[in-house]
């Protein structure tokens, strides 16, 4: 129950962070005087990267759903709530659909579009040629026959679907399935045309299939972003490495950490992409839940093991006297159980990304004011200008380091820390 409450959440954050991204879209008017020009300004330019990157970050994270749905109906505990779990997946799947459509046939129905975010965005870390692979995926035939199959399975169930509007969980999503599923809409799918002559001849053979096969069927293919996802296993960071940090780590510290195969390595900015706040036991129940980390399923308390499940990391310890520190914890404990800020929106607190959760615990305490900075329009803050700033201000001290060059397989601590650190992503004399 917990696993389906919690892809339901962040199924919700999704659809509105979808729709937040569909209306922030470059406008019809704007890309038209692109094309006219031939050319994206500098300012243009800026904002089609910012853009693509939300896109990229929340195409990413409904994968992340559709995997966990796959995940729960492999569990045969789950068997009584697949149908629940399928129209977690489904709508999943429909969303993903909506926002390819968007991407395809809204802002890139123009070559110079096309070429345009098929370059490489180095601030987002966006290799070349993702625009192309999503088109690739989007009219790939078996693709589109695993998206027939989950309709014949939509289409068999529709009445048990529906019954399910009443249901404190998923009600929400079955309420507004049709609505979902008009990006499914046979007649209307543009991207039909260049694939319907490689599958009209097959999907009538396809029988009846079960939930589990479906969602599988949409896992096999329909459109990853990169060849890699996040490498879960044989991760850099041992036991002998955990168990040595574990004891240096203080209340307050902030770990940034890395992957050194993710997705998210797409569109983050930077070497170093992800925060989270070590918390320390705080005679909480549960002493083993140490660190307040945002992630795609929300604020939530988790044990160092699951945080340091990473490739590279490094400790920034704040130079704040105890009681700010304090200070800085308890404000972090007001947003748990917040859901991910999948817009990357700082404006509104009442969802959190990870480097908003640092800075809503500290900016503000003993005049220590974290700058924010511009992106397309909006104020954020990535990992690395976090670290800029604790740097430049010496607001924190880099206190340890582990998986960059000169510490490989042993996490280092001290005043060398500062220039592996630096090393690890920029130039140390700039």
């Amino acid at each position: 129950m917990i696993a389906l409450k919690t892809l339901s959440d962040t199924m919700r954050g999704l659809i509105e962070a979808a729709s937040q991204m569909q209306n922030d879209t470059p406008t019809e008017t704007q890309l038209a005087a692109i094309i006219e020009r031939g050319e994206f300004r500098p300012a243009e330019d800026e904002a089609i990267g910012f853009w693509f990157a939300r896109f990229l970050s929340i195409r990413e994270s409904i994968w992340v759903v559709i995997e966990d749905v796959q995940a729960q109906l492999d569990n045969p505990d789950n068997q009584l709530d697949e149908l629940r779990y399928f129209l977690l997946g489904y709508s999943a799947a429909c969303v993903l659909v909506r926002i390819d459509r968007l991407l395809l046939f809204r802002v890139a129905d123009h070559s110079i579009v096309q070429r345009k975010l098929n370059e490489e965005f180095p601030e987002y870390r966006i290799p070349r040629k993702q625009f192309t692979r999503i088109f690739s995926a989007f009219v790939d035939n078996s693709n589109v026959l695993a998206l027939y199959d989950a309709m014949k399975y939509r289409r068999k169930h529709r009445k048990e679907l529906i019954l399910l509007s009443t249901d404190p969980i998923v009600g929400f999503l079955a309420r507004q399935l049709r609505e979902l599923e008009t990006s499914l809409d046979p007649s209307k799918r543009n991207y039909i045309k260049g694939a319907w002559r490689y599958v009209s001849h097959k999907w009538r053979r396809r029988g009846v299939v079960s939930a589990q096969n479906v969602i599988a069927s949409i896992l096999e293919g329909f459109g990853r972003v990169a060849s890699e996802i996040v490498e879960k296993t044989n991760k850099r960071v041992t036991e002998e490495v955990l168990e040595s940090i574990a004891a240096f780590l203080q209340p307050g510290d902030v770990i940034i950490t890395r992957h050194a195969k993710a997705l998210t390595n797409l569109f983050m900015p930077g070497f170093w992409p992800h925060a989270a706040f070590y918390v320390g036991a705080q005679d909480r129940r549960d002493p083993g839940m140490c660190v307040l980390e945002a992630r795609k399923d929300g604020v939530l308390f988790r044990p160092l093991h699951d945080t340091l499940s990473v490739d590279a990391f490094v400790v920034l310890r704040p130079n704040l006297n105890a009681e700010s520190i304090g200070k800085a914890i308890a404000r972090a404990f007001m947003h748990e159980g917040k859901m991910y800020n999948f817009d990357f929106d700082f404006f509104n607190s009442d969802r959190v990304v990870c480097t908003e959760l640092v800075y809503r615990s500290y900016d503000g305490l003993a005049d220590l004011h974290i700058p924010l900075v511009d992106h397309a329009g909006r104020r954020v803050l990535s990992a690395e200008q976090f670290i800029d700033f604790a740097l430049e201000s010496q607001a924190f001290t880099p206190a340890a380091i582990f998986g960059v060059e000169g510490c490989e397989s042993e996490v280092l601590y001290g005043e060398t820390v500062r220039n592996a650190l630096l090393t690890s992503y920029r130039d140390p004399s700039s």
